[in-house]
């Protein structure tokens, strides 16, 4: 390294051991050269919803309403604790995809209104800034995105605890989970849990009893708990057993030791993906007052002032004014159920075809929700030598590996699959 004898110890730690692509770019780049070269390439490598077409799947009525802002509203510095309608309009937007019977529960037990930050992935980083130290012990599912190592366990160098999410069979488990968190607190003084539903890459998200299991047990809870929530593909559910919304207020109010952080923004939520607009929740196991939900609010603010200061105005001030104007939020809310169903109809086949076909190599996880297909490896042959097998046959996919953990397998972005081309890319995809 050129710069070697510059670089702080992290900055060589860093530089030797964080991964850009996070696993995915990478793949997503080796598929758009084959599309080029290939005009009847399926790129399945894409973590963003697309029409048939190809182009991204955006909300007409966002989009109108960020051609239409001033220079002010566009490109004036942010609020660094987000824009004060904005945070208004978010909170009256994700208390609406709660059942009614819990949004009154949910709202005084958490910080709602928000906090906005830079991204998703800068609501992550503020969050570990704010909530753990060096070394700090985090559970993590095996089934996850790459990302997440890049942020916890590389730039803020905290330990992995390692807890299988997706069993061999592809159901989805949180037995591990369970008897980890009851097992740490006998020797630690606090931990940390990532949890991410509906999960990237396997596509699953919980049932309710399988929640109710995790509620009884950080009910008994003697140390310290934080639990992240990346909520990145909340909503986007196709079965009737599974919580079709985040389970953050099943997370709240349980006990004194628990501490429960929402992540989510407008990536996927509005289709928003390079408007890098995340937005934190903290949720508590008892009832604060105005003040104490201030401080936290302000505290989260601060962690941003340090990093990436503010979030992005101009698509604050876009979702604001069409989540407050009833017109416009009615005519936003049939377009995202519009995208819903779209995605549900190219899940709907994936699944089907799936379950039609017999294959003595990949085996499809129980997915039922997301952006994304999963198809663990029976045999030992390696995902990435599969996944460039599919390449160079024509189906871009994105191996997913995690050897501590015993998962190896590809994931399929149906998200960005036309229904017309589903049935083509899954004779590829079982044709290895």
């Amino acid at each position: 390294m050129i710069l070697e004898k510059y670089l702080s110890k992290k900055g060589q730690f860093l530089e030797n051991n964080v991964d850009l692509s996070a696993g995915t770019i990478a793949w997503g780049l080796k598929a758009k050269k084959r599309a080029k070269e290939n005009p009847d390439f399926i790129n399945a490598t894409t973590g963003t919803a697309t029409e048939d077409d190809g182009k991204l799947m955006v909300l007409p009525t966002l989009f109108d309403e960020l051609r239409q802002l001033t220079g002010d509203q566009l490109l004036a510095y942010a609020n660094m604790r987000g824009q004060y309608a904005f945070v208004q309009a978010w909170k009256r937007d994700t208390l609406e995809s709660y059942p009614v019977g819990m949004r009154k529960k949910t709202e005084e037990l958490s910080t709602l209104p928000v906090t906005a930050c830079g991204g998703l992935t800068g609501g992550l980083m503020l969050t570990g800034q704010v909530f753990f130290d060096l070394g700090d012990k985090l559970l993590a599912p095996n089934s996850r995105w790459g990302n997440v190592d890049n942020v916890f366990f590389k730039n803020q160098q905290l330990e992995e605890i390692p807890y299988q999410l997706v069993d061999q069979e592809g159901n989805l488990s949180l037995t591990d989970l369970n008897e980890k968190l009851i097992s740490l607190q006998k020797t630690e003084k606090k931990i940390g849990v990532y949890l991410n539903f509906p999960n990237n890459p396997s596509g699953i998200s919980p049932t309710l009893d399988q929640v109710k299991e995790l509620q009884k047990t950080l009910e008994s809870i003697t140390i310290p708990t934080i639990l992240l929530l990346d909520d990145a593909y909340e909503n986007y559910c196709y079965e009737n057993d599974v919580v079709n919304h985040s389970i953050f207020p099943y997370l709240v109010g349980l006990n004194e030791n628990v501490l429960a952080v929402k992540i989510d923004g407008a990536s996927k939520r509005y289709c928003a993906y390079g408007a890098r607009l995340g937005a934190i929740t903290v949720g508590f196991g008892l009832e604060k007052d105005e003040d104490e939900k201030a401080q936290i609010r302000e505290l989260m603010a601060k962690s941003a002032r340090t990093n990436t200061s503010s979030a992005p105005r101009g698509i604050q001030e876009a979702i604001t004014n069409v989540l407050i104007d009833p017109k416009k939020n009615d005519n936003i809310q049939k377009e995202k159920a519009r995208n819903l169903k779209v995605l549900s109809s190219r899940y709907k086949l994936i699944k089907k075809l799936g379950e039609e076909t017999t294959d003595n190599i990949l085996k499809p996880v129980k997915f039922n929700s997301g952006f994304f297909g999963y198809y663990l490896i029976k045999s030992q042959q390696p995902a990435t030598e599969i996944s460039s097998n599919l390449l160079e046959k024509g189906l871009g996919t994105v191996p997913f590996v995690n050897t501590s953990n015993g998962l190896n397998g590809i994931r399929v972005a149906f998200c960005s699959i036309s229904e017309e081309n589903i049935p083509k890319a899954f004779e590829i995809l079982y044709s290895t």
